[in-house]
């Protein structure tokens, strides 16, 4: 027989063969496509696994900024809270010193008036009548004196409390 007119099992085998390298070459396309498909899959699993590190990243220095931000302001109201208390303690020293003063203000010029008036008297029982008339003058300058300088005197402890109402929000009230 003539290759052409070939033989049943020949054609068989033919047609087998190429039906066979027919589906070998498409499981390999399909097995192509498969890593293909696979591999793009881990890629997009690692770039997002790379996104969510980058993204821990930046919160995680986030919450350091975020802490130190806290830690900051922890610290300025503390240095804040210092410095109210030190300024209230320099009021208070301040007011107890002015009060002192104001006492030995007082205590200076009631000896001053004791003396004075010890003086008077022996003034008085030295000069009599004539000088009955200069005392009485001489108090009243006097006094007018005492009067004059204990306004003077009393005038910062005024001016103090005075700034210590405005410091502490009573002296508004009135104005």
């Amino acid at each position: 027989m003539a290759e052409g007119s070939g033989n049943p099992m020949q054609a068989g085998m033919k047609a087998a063969q190429e039906m066979l390298g027919g589906a070998v070459a498409a499981q390999q396309r399909s097995v192509g496509l498969a890593q293909d498909w696979t591999q793009g899959v881990i890629d997009s699993y690692k770039n997002q696994a790379e996104s969510y590190e980058a993204l821990m990243e930046a919160m995680k220095s986030s919450l350091e900024a975020l802490e130190t931000t806290l830690k900051s302001q922890e610290e300025t109201n503390k240095a804040l809270r210092q410095s109210l208390d030190a300024y209230r303690g320099a009021l208070e020293n301040a007011s107890q010193a002015q009060e002192r003063n104001m006492q030995l203000a007082q205590s200076f010029f009631d000896d001053i008036v004791g003396t004075l008036s010890g003086q008077l008297e022996s003034s008085r029982s030295l000069l009599l009548e004539p000088a009955a008339r200069q005392q009485e003058f001489f108090q009243n300058v006097t006094q007018e004196w005492l009067d004059a300088y204990t306004r003077l005197l009393n005038a910062p402890m005024e001016f103090y409390k005075a700034g210590a109402q405005r410091a502490t929000g009573r002296g508004g009230e009135g104005a």
